[in-house]
């Protein structure tokens, strides 16, 4: 009985842990891109982290439409004319027409519309020195993290997960009424050997 019993709680630990992961799909430990498919339409703040302390993004808004993301990233300095969404040696069989390059905003400071496949993944940027007049290859993970809560679809997915541990508490529930029964018949008096 207390074998049983056991397990089955083991069973219903592991069910909760399970949907409380799936509740909390938002937190910064994903083991799978998030794509646009997960996030609601709208404007996010959202942390980048570069490859490249000489490539320091001080601002960034992830911007979410129906099919696609783009982010509006805002570089600490003015070092670069234009960037690339792939490798430098990639972007050397491209044109002008295929960079990016920067816009400055009300502050001064040079923004670059990218576009974004996925969040919690590394991105190859190539970004073009103005100095250098080279391209230097940067990686970028857009932290879904970072993310408000509202930028999350709800995800219902754990609702099966919740009707599995209700029955296993049932189970729980129905074993020990059955175990309780079965000794509470066991210590009742017989009197059918005392006539």
């Amino acid at each position: 009985m207390k074998k049983y019993l056991s397990f089955i709680l083991i069973l219903v630990v592991f069910f909760v842990s399970f949907c409380s992961v799936s509740v909390n799909a938002h937190t910064d430990t994903y083991d799978t891109p998030i794509t646009v498919d997960l996030l609601n339409e709208g404007i996010y703040p959202i942390e980048v982290k570069s490859s490249s302390s000489m490539f320091r993004i001080v601002q960034c808004d992830l911007i979410v439409s129906e099919n696609e993301m783009q982010a509006v990233m805002t570089l600490s300095g003015k070092g670069y004319e234009k960037l690339f969404m792939g490798t430098g040696e990639e972007a050397l069989s491209f044109s002008d027409e295929d960079y990016i390059f920067f816009v400055e905003n009300q502050d001064g400071k040079y923004t670059y519309t990218v576009p974004v496949s996925a969040l919690d993944e590394e991105i190859d940027c190539a970004a073009w020195s103005i100095k250098k007049q080279k391209w230097y290859d940067r990686k970028l993970v857009f932290k879904s993290g970072s993310l408000p809560e509202d930028a999350f679809k709800k995800d219902y997915n754990y609702i099966p997960t919740i009707i599995v541990v209700l029955l296993c508490f049932i189970s729980v529930t129905f074993i020990f009424i059955k175990g309780r029964n079965n000794k509470m018949k066991g210590s009742e008096p017989n009197f059918e050997n005392e006539f």
